[in-house]
Formats: C-alpha cells, sequence, structure tokens
C-alpha cells in the first residue's frame, strides 16, 4: 500500500454506512481517561482542541494539538493527546500523518505499559487500515486489541471498543453472524456509556435491522448533547429508516432534526447530507419534483467535496430519468462520473480504499452506460448514434478499471490507464472484434467493436428470448458453472444450457463477425465465471468457430504485439508432491519435462523442494524472461489478500508476483505470457473470477493464460504441450489462436469441456 504525505481524503460517511465511525468511537474511551488528567492540569489549549473536535471543527484542532504533544512530560498524556490527533488527521484524510501518530502513541503506551491505551492505539490501527482495505493488518490489529483488554477484561468500555473494532472487521470481511455476535459483546459491556453505546447500536441495525433496536439507539442518540457526532448519528438513522415503508414518518422526523441540529452548527457537510437524504427520501415514493429540489439543495451545500457530490448527481441523473429526461440524466451521471474518476485518484493517492466505490460505482457507470445505449437506440443520425456508441464503450472501460482496481486495492491499473492507448488503435486487426455484454433486468445488451472504430449494438430483450433477464441468466449461469466443473455431469443438459446462453450472447452478432477468427469479450459480473469457448450453436462448440480471449477491459490490455519466438527464455516452476495440505499433482514433471523439449531454455526448472518463494524471486530478479509457467496449486478468492501460488515453501500471493515479475534490471519489456496451469475459482464467485481476468495487469504480463477450475492432470498435461507447441513453433499463430488450437486437439480426445474449457487467455491476444 502506497501512502502520500499530505494527501487529504475525507472519511466519508456515505450511503448506508460511516466510513470514520471508529475515529469518534475509540475517543470515547480515550476521553474518559484523558478529560480527568487534562482538565486538571488545567490545559487551555487542549480543551480549545478538544471541543473544536467533538465541534467537526478537526483542522483547529489539529493545529493546536500538534503544538501541544512534544512538550508533554507524561507519556499518559501523549498518548491520549496523539489518539485525537491521529483521529483529526483521519477525519481530512491525512492518511501517512495518521499512521504516524499512532506509531508514537503506540511507542508511548507500550513504554509506560499501560494496557488499555495500547488495546486503544491497535485498535485505532485497525480502524486505518480497515479504511485502506488492508483486511489482514486491521483484523491482526483488532484481535491484538481484544486480547490485550478482554482477557481478562481489564476494563468494561476498554473490552467494548476492542470488540466493536473487531466486529467492524469481521462486518467487511463478510462473516455477518460473527460481527453480529460481537456487536452484542460489545454492547452488553456498554450498557453505561450512553454515547458508545447509541454507535454501537447504529453499527448493530447495519446487519440486523429490528425496530425496538432502532428505537432504542434514536432515544439514545437524541438524548446526547448537541454534537458533530450526534448530528451524523441521526443521518445515520434516518438513512436506515428510508428503505422501511412503515418508518416513512419517523424517517423525515429523524432527517429533519438532523437538518435543524446541523444548520442549527453551521455544519455543512451535515446539513448537505440531510438534504440529500430528505431527497431520496422523496425518490423513494415517487415525489421526483420535490426529491430533485432537495438533490439541488444538496448539491449547493456540498461545494467540490468529490466523496458527497457524486451522491448527489447520481440522485439528481435517477430523478431526471424517472421523468423521462434522457439529456438532463446523462449530463447528471456524467457530473457523477467526474467526480467518482477525481475521487478514485485522490484514495489512490493518498493509501485509502474503501468499499465506497465498490458498493456504488458499479452503479453509476453501468447505468451510465445504459443511458448512452437508450440514446444510441433513439439517435436519428450515425453521427449521434455513434458518439452515444463511444460514450457507452468509454464508461464501461472506466467501470473495469474501477472493479479491477477495487479488487487488487493498489494503482497498478491506475499506472497501466497512465500510459492508455485509444481503444481504436488497439483493435486494429480486420479479423478481430470485441464482445462487450451487459445483463439488465428484462434485457441483455451487445456492444460490439470492430476494427476502424466501428461500433454495433445488439439488444436482446425478454420479450423476443425469455432467457435474457438478470435473473434467469443468473439460474442458467449458475448450473452451467457445476456442469462444467464435473467431468460426468449429464452432457445433454450441459449443452442445452451452452446453446441457452449462445442464442442470448452469441447468435445476434454472427452475421456481423462472419469475417472475424478472434473474437475477445469484456465479460460482465456473472459472465466472468464461466468460458464462452464451451458455448454452443447446436452443431459446435464457440471455440471451433472462433479463436478467444479475454480482458478485464481493453484499454487495460498492453499495446499489441506479436510474440517473437526467436529467442525465448522461459521459467518453469511446479509442485508434483503434496504440501502445505493440497494434494499432489503427480504429472507436472513430466508436463514441464516436455514443454521443455518443445520451448528449450537455459534457466533449470524449479521442481518440488527447489521451488521455493525466494529461488522465484532471485529468477526473476536476474533474468528477463519471456515466458512464465507455473504448474501449482492456485486460488483466486473473492479478496485479493487471499488469492496466491503454492511454493514447496510457502504460498506467493499477487503483490508479491507483481513485485518479482518488476524486479529485473535487464527488463525493458513485460513478461510475455504468464501461465497458471493449476489454479482455480470458487463455484459462482464473480468477485474471485474478477481477480482471474485481471491478472496479467496485475502482475505486469502482457498475457496471461491461467484456469477457472482445477482440471484433471493428465489431460491438463496434454493440453498444456499443444498450447506450447503452438507458441514456440508456430510464428503464423497468435497466442489465441495456440490455445483455440490447443482446446481443439484436447477436445478429440476429451469430448467433455470439463477438461479444455477452463483454460483462459487473458490479455494480449497477438
Amino acid at each position: 500500500m502506497k501512502i502520500r504525505f499530505g494527501t487529504r481524503i475525507r472519511c466519508t460517511r456515505c450511503y448506508g454506512y460511516f466510513y470514520c465511525k471508529n475515529v469518534v468511537l475509540f475517543l470515547c474511551l480515550a476521553l474518559t481517561i484523558s478529560t480527568t488528567t487534562l482538565a486538571a492540569a488545567d490545559s487551555n489549549p487542549l480543551i480549545i482542541a478538544q471541543r473544536a473536535f467533538e465541534q467537526g471543527h478537526f483542522s483547529q484542532a489539529i493545529k493546536q494539538w500538534e503544538k501541544i504533544w512534544p512538550q508533554l512530560r507524561s507519556k499518559r498524556k501523549k498518548i491520549d493527546v496523539l489518539l485525537q490527533l491521529a483521529a483529526a488527521y483521519q477525519s481530512l484524510g491525512l492518511a501517512q500523518k495518521s499512521v504516524i501518530a499512532l506509531s508514537h502513541a503506540l511507542s508511548n503506551a507500550k513504554q509506560a505499559n499501560d494496557k488499555i491505551r495500547q488495546a486503544l492505539v491497535l485498535g485505532s490501527l485497525s480502524d486505518f487500515y480497515l479504511l485502506s482495505r488492508d483486511l489482514d493488518k486491521a483484523d491482526k490489529y483488532a484481535q491484538q486489541s481484544v486480547q490485550l483488554v478482554c482477557h481478562p477484561v481489564e476494563s468494561r468500555l476498554a473490552c467494548a471498543t476492542a470488540l466493536n473494532y473487531h466486529a467492524n472487521v469481521l462486518s467487511l470481511q463478510e462473516n455477518y453472524q460473527q460481527a453480529l455476535e460481537t456487536y452484542q459483546k460489545s454492547l452488553a459491556l456498554a450498557h453505561d456509556a450512553p454515547v458508545f453505546s447509541a454507535k454501537l447500536r447504529t453499527n448493530l441495525l447495519q446487519l440486523e435491522f429490528k425496530r425496538d433496536n432502532f428505537e432504542a439507539a434514536l432515544s439514545q442518540m437524541k438524548a446526547l448533547p448537541d454534537s458533530h457526532d450526534k448530528v451524523f448519528g441521526l443521518l445515520k438513522l434516518g438513512y436506515l429508516a428510508i428503505e422501511r415503508a412503515e418508518m416513512k414518518l419517523i424517517a423525515y422526523q429523524t432527517l429533519q432534526e438532523s437538518w435543524q441540529l446541523a444548520h442549527k452548527r453551521a455544519d455543512k457537510r451535515a446539513m448537505a447530507y440531510a438534504k440529500g437524504y430528505l431527497g431520496k427520501l422523496y425518490e423513494k415514493y415517487g415525489r421526483n419534483q420535490e426529491a430533485e429540489r432537495l438533490t439541488r439543495q444538496a448539491i449547493f451545500l456540498t461545494g467540490n467535496a468529490p466523496d458527497m457530490i457524486y451522491l448527489w448527481q447520481w440522485q439528481l441523473g435517477r430523478l431526471r430519468q424517472a421523468q423521462k429526461d434522457l439529456r438532463g440524466a446523462i449530463a447528471a451521471y456524467q457530473q457523477a462520473v467526474k467526480h467518482l474518476q477525481t475521487l478514485r485518484r485522490a484514495m489512490v493517492q493518498g493509501g485509502y480504499r474503501t468499499p465506497l466505490q465498490a458498493k456504488t460505482a458499479d452503479s453509476v457507470y453501468y447505468e451510465l452506460a445504459d443511458l448512452w445505449l437508450q440514446a444510441a437506440r433513439r439517435a436519428t443520425d450515425d453521427s449521434r448514434r455513434k458518439e452515444a456508441l463511444f460514450n457507452a464503450r468509454e464508461t464501461l472501460e472506466l467501470l473495469k478499471a474501477v472493479e479491477l482496481e477495487n479488487y487488487f486495492q493498489d494503482d497498478c491499473v491506475t499506472a497501466l490507464q497512465a500510459k492508455r492507448r485509444n481503444i481504436d488503435d488497439i483493435l486494429t486487426e480486420a479479423h478481430t472484434a470485441v464482445l462487450y455484454p451487459m445483463i439488465f433486468s428484462e434485457r441483455v445488451e451487445l456492444l460490439l467493436s470492430l476494427s476502424g472504430g466501428r461500433l454495433k449494438q445488439f439488444t436482446v430483450t425478454s420479450q423476443e428470448n425469455p432467457n435474457a433477464t438478470k435473473a434467469k441468466l443468473a439460474k442458467i449461469v449458475k448450473e452451467f458453472q457445476k456442469q462444467l466443473r464435473k467431468p460426468n455431469s449429464n452432457y445433454r443438459r450441459l449443452l442445452l444450457n451452452a446453446r441457452t446462453l449462445y442464442d442470448v450472447f452469441i447468435k445476434k452478432i454472427v452475421a456481423e463477425v462472419q469475417d472475424i477468427n478472434t473474437l475477445i469479450i469484456v465479460p460482465d459480473s456473472l459472465l466472468r465465471t464461466i468460458p464462452f469457448a464451451a458455448l454452443h450453436d447446436g452443431r459446435q462448440f464457440l471455440i471451433e468457430r472462433y479463436a478467444l480471449a479475454i480482458t478485464p477491459g481493453l484499454s487495460l490490455t498492453e499495446a499489441p504485439k506479436t510474440l517473437k519466438r526467436d529467442n525465448i527464455n522461459m521459467l518453469m516452476a511446479g509442485l508434483s508432491e503434496a504440501v502445505q495440505g493440497f494434494g499432489k499433482l503427480p504429472h507436472v514433471v513430466e508436463s514441464i519435462e516436455a514443454i521443455k523439449q518443445i520451448c528449450p531454455t537455459t534457466t533449470p526448472p524449479l521442481v518440488n523442494k527447489t521451488f521455493l518463494k525466494s529461488r522465484v524471486r532471485s529468477n526473476l530478479e536476474q533474468t528477463a524472461y519471456t515466458l512464465v509457467y507455473f504448474a501449482t496449486h492456485g486460488k483466486f478468492e473473492r479478496h485479493s489478500a487471499l488469492s496466491f501460488l503454492l511454493t514447496y515453501d510457502d504460498k506467493l500471493n499477487f503483490n508479491e508476483l507483481e513485485q518479482f515479475m518488476s524486479l529485473s534490471q535487464f527488463r525493458e519489456e513485460p513478461v510475455e505470457l504468464l501461465t497458471l496451469s493449476a489454479c482455480e475459482t470458487a463455484v459462482g464467485d464473480e468477485q474471485a473470477a474478477l481477480g482471474l481476468a485481471g491478472i496479467a495487469v496485475k502482475a505486469g504480463a502482457r498475457s496471461a493464460v491461467a484456469s477457472l477450475w482445477l482440471v484433471d492432470e493428465e489431460s491438463t498435461a496434454s493440453l498444456m504441450k499443444y498450447f506450447y507447441s503452438a507458441i514456440c513453433n508456430h510464428p503464423n499463430f497468435s497466442k489465441a489462436q495456440a490455445l483455440q488450437q490447443a482446446q481443439l486437439l484436447a477436445s478429440r480426445r476429451y469430448k467433455h469441456p470439463y477438461y479444455w474449457a477452463a483454460f483462459l487467455l487473458i490479455g494480449n491476444w497477438f
């Protein structure tokens, strides 16, 4: 994770989730400790800073605390002030300064042997890494905090605070039941702390909404003294109530109360949220003109803060669409996307990776692409139609970049986009086409990109094909996935589903791709989990008609370049033995030896005991390889931090793979082809499949070949032999055509697509 000094990202209290809730939660305890000592010392600047923080004037608080903390002699006072200073930095998005302050605080807490303060600092570090989306570190620090003050209980409130941190991590890890139980334990310990328990109840409501819990939280929140926190607590509760029809009046009253309090305190951010949420409430009940008026007020109050304004522009776009104002809707959505892009760049610079984008950006970009497609259908002349389709494609490309960046949680995508080429410069081959399939609730859109800048739009409605709905396709794709992964599944039933998907996603474009020999798919959501090679037209599989490749986005694909066969240098590594609880892959040695004969290389293969993480690093550092081949267990999980390749002694995560592949001082060009022959993704896990689709981008390779599921070893060895024979011995074959030939040869011996369809070419297809 890269954190740049001085970059500012405001912590976001966005729709449905307060991302900085912990900033004040841990202060509930820190101030319980520090108020007495600081007040007794009659340190007016400290009290002024404390009040400024409580009122949301973070810059003023920082100015005071920065001057004072180095002068304090008491380590405990230093810790208390540093905790508050870190919280203020975090509230303004000053990531680097926040973590430095916490490091100073932790050092002082250890020297003072103060378990409660150590736990507070560890919890604050957990919160910091939670905002940075480093869930492993967030979990580690949260558990250390719990261990210090809950086993045994050093202080009921200290333990409650630590448990709250851990519950927040569990929630983002999607371990909802354990998160719920942990919040409940925290609440049981914190019943004597009204501010803290009110916030805990609000956290609980996010996981399990119950009317009595809501009323208790609302009652507690209203009873609190007026403060910045109370305003946002009421906003949160009002927002939660919007989604429940029976609580319409309560939602309105709560949001109105938050508006009045925010107005009284001249808190413009809170005022903007109050107006925006009221607009959302009116939107829900179809009162679009009133909703638009409130939303415009929210936009005015927000100013230029990208973490908020995109929400209101998105809301304005929806309202205009509901009022049949397509042009106005597009204009508002464009503003939302512009601010999201600003926010995305700033988050990369500041080190924050919040689920803000992951949860909302998909919808914003996707809905804007849909609006452009609608505009293309309504266009009365070719130039406007072409412009609308071009904008739809550009919007989809932006979405794909955001999806991948959110998955890998780093700026590998940003770095690649910085040298982004025009898509039409990449797509120069006359016999290549790129397909963007988009699934909507009652239709499927197919955007076909051809050489020469030609764009074609095809719509499959549920009226003409009853299977062209999101719900039905989800069911069909889920069944198809399971059939593909079992070599003994019902073949006729598999072909039926393969034909159904072909009819939805391919049939309409066939006439336009008669002269095409290579079809590139930019898969959408659930389509990442299936290989298009296994689609069937009733006579043949799609792979029999086209060489196929997938890419997470054409703008993320390295510039077209044909593989040079005259000077190939290859690193091969594999495991045939059972290690670290993973089973044997007995054909690995045979496969590596066969490929070595086909593609001679000067580097000895790393097999079993020589396949060590350190050896992989040193080999990649010392030699600029053309091809890299790993025949080992690999897992793509829904969280990139959990994805890995198995070595004999360790697990190689994809951050390490990226680092290792960029080490060589002799490398002027990226690795041409990375092959992962024995990896797998969980059935139906779209996020894990996204990781697989983005592996070439992440690893810094031009292309990658990887498998969606773990295939029979003997057939894998056979297919890899065919593939590398085409790669190394047939210079007229592109990589896509080499994989096509390998799959065709494998399919003659192994009829069921389980054996050959799992392998995908990702990225550059040349």
